[in-house]
């Protein structure tokens, strides 16, 4: 009901599908999807009871993270938009795999080896607690271009392939490319990429730990929370999490698809 199902291209006027095996075969797949839907709700569930009720309760530095978060979070999915973007349509016009696998290299990466990296890089330079917030930026966005790749690269090769040459014959070029023909034509894949970003960024617990001192984001102060014992505090701040991560990932999401 909520994802919009993807199309698998023309087919040979072919009446309905097929439709699935009934007797025992259907309810063994009944059997397994609420197992599986047991199995990841019901975690949520007892968190969501718990802390509900107790994020009114939440002290001020709760709310400070959370808009320490947010505000990495949107700049994070900004970022890796903007990188992804520039990806896609290069190995849309031919630059060559070599592009698209520089852009997959962070899945084989750990957040917390790079920022160790960093973090030993950047000792000599500046303090740990400055370069907190803009190196988790930018790890967080490195972190999420291989699944906005995987988003944008296709729609950049159709959109190549169809308004390619009318774009040349027409020179249309740079920035008028950019706004009338790119951005409209990629919001949609462009906004999901961004929203998927937003939402990594959110819930990241990895970098920060390293740079981040006395000015933490929210998934560190939920762990902080739970090293405390205060469970209950803890549970609100995982609502709180799971809201504004959903909210980011809707709202980039949603915005794609507005003026596509």
């Amino acid at each position: 009901r909520i994802v919009v199902p993807a199309a698998f291209g023309a087919g040979m006027d072919a009446g309905p599908g097929v439709a699935g095996p009934p007797g025992w075969r259907r309810g063994a797949d009944a059997l397994v999807i609420t197992g599986a839907a047991a199995f990841l709700l019901w975690p949520l569930l007892a968190v969501i009871a718990t802390g509900l009720p107790r994020i009114p309760g939440l002290p001020g530095d709760v709310w400070d993270a959370a808009l320490r978060s947010v505000w990495m979070a949107v700049a994070s999915a900004l970022l890796s938009a903007s990188a992804c973007l520039a990806l896609a349509l290069a190995v849309a016009r031919g630059a060559g795999r070599w592009v698209e696998g520089a852009g997959m290299l962070p899945l084989i990466a750990s957040p917390l080896v790079l920022g160790t990296g960093l973090f030993l890089l950047l000792r000599d330079v500046a303090g740990p607690q400055q370069m907190a917030l803009p190196v988790t930026v930018a790890i967080n966005a490195a972190m999420a271009l291989p699944f906005g790749l995987r988003a944008l690269i296709p729609a950049a090769q159709a959109l190549q392939a169809d308004y390619g040459r009318l774009a040349a014959a027409l020179d249309l070029r740079g920035w008028a490319r950019l706004r009338y023909l790119v951005l409209p034509r990629l919001a949609r894949p462009l906004g999901f990429g961004a929203g998927l970003a937003a939402a990594l960024a959110m819930g990241d617990l990895g970098v920060i730990t390293l740079f981040a001192g006395d000015r933490p984001t929210l998934p560190l102060k939920l762990y902080q929370l739970m090293g405390s014992y205060r469970m209950e505090d803890a549970a609100a701040c995982a609502v709180l999490l799971m809201g504004i991560s959903f909210a980011l990932f809707w709202l980039f999401d949603r915005g794609g698809r507005l003026d596509a």
